[in-house]
């Protein structure tokens, strides 16, 4: 399988405005900036409300190393494993200069949603990549459903 290099990854994380201040640090600055101009970023990240009403905090990355070995349910992002849950969400688009994937990526308390921005040059093998473990995905949980 294959290592890539991701021009972008990012990260999105939920919250509900009401339960915002208690689970963001400075959550209460923040907001009050996000209501004045619906986007703010702070600290390296990006703040703004959702069209659903909610407020998501995006964190970017650049230039990210994505390695994919054969039959493995994870992936390998910047040297430490990581499970896309691309039975869930699995989404690419063509882009002018990239393919762009949505996924969701699981960390330790919660599923967070996902973007892979990726050049054309690696980017359909990365996909394709991608769908094995998708593959293999599906056949764990096929296995486990048959228990």
């Amino acid at each position: 399988m294959g290592k890539y290099r991701l021009d972008y990854f990012s990260k999105y994380y939920f919250y509900e405005e009401d339960k915002f201040s208690q689970e963001v640090e400075d959550g209460e600055f923040i907001l009050e900036q996000i209501k004045k101009s619906n986007r703010f970023d702070y600290k390296g990240h990006s703040y703004k409300y959702t069209k659903f009403g909610n407020i998501s905090k995006s964190d970017t990355q650049r230039d990210v190393e994505v390695e994919i070995q054969k039959d493995n349910i994870d992936v390998i992002i910047n040297g430490e494993n990581a499970h896309l849950d691309l039975i869930y969400k699995f989404e690419t688009k063509d882009l002018e200069d990239h393919i762009r994937i949505t996924t969701r990526i699981s960390e330790k308390n919660d599923d967070i949603s996902c973007i892979l921005y990726i050049d054309y040059n690696q980017g359909n093998d990365f996909v394709k990549e991608l769908e094995d473990v998708k593959r293999v995905q599906q056949e764990y949980m096929n296995i486990s459903n048959k228990k």
